[in-house]
């Protein structure tokens, strides 16, 4: 695994990648970490824990949050490093051109997980996106 890294105690994979974009993009904004926590609303423990890839199970949310405040790719792959993005999930490119998906959108969910599945028809992956648009949204 290029960018992740096993926490052996949990069995659970940390993003590297994301960890050293989210630090990277911190301090070239100037930002401290207790200043962007508090943006992100998190706290500065954890941001800490994200930026030194400890935070193996960051949720959506959490991530987007820091992606949109950050700019930074949100799949967590290091752009401009040579390193490829891994091909989209069954289904999802199908699903993703029909809608005429934004890219974030289709990172957003390439990375979504449930309990280690993600969807596997484009059918399954509209209904969830549509519930997630659903929640955001209201």
């Amino acid at each position: 695994m290029e960018d992740q890294a096993l926490d052996a105690s949990k069995g659970q994979v940390a993003d590297l990648g994301f960890a050293q974009q989210v630090r990277d993009r911190r301090r070239q904004e100037g930002f401290s970490q207790a200043a962007l926590a508090e943006r992100a609303g998190i706290s500065r423990n954890y941001l800490s824990q994200i930026e030194r890839g400890k935070a193996t199970n960051l949720s959506w949310q959490v991530r987007q949050t820091l992606v949109d405040l950050l700019g930074i790719a949100a799949n967590g792959n290091n752009q401009g490093t040579g390193k490829t993005a891994a091909p989209l999930p069954e289904g999802l490119a199908a699903f993703a051109e029909k809608a005429q998906l934004p890219q974030d959108d289709v990172l957003m969910l390439a990375g979504l997980k449930y309990r280690g599945k993600q969807p596997t028809t484009p059918d399954k992956w509209e209904l969830l996106y549509s519930v997630i648009k659903m929640t955001v949204d209201n």
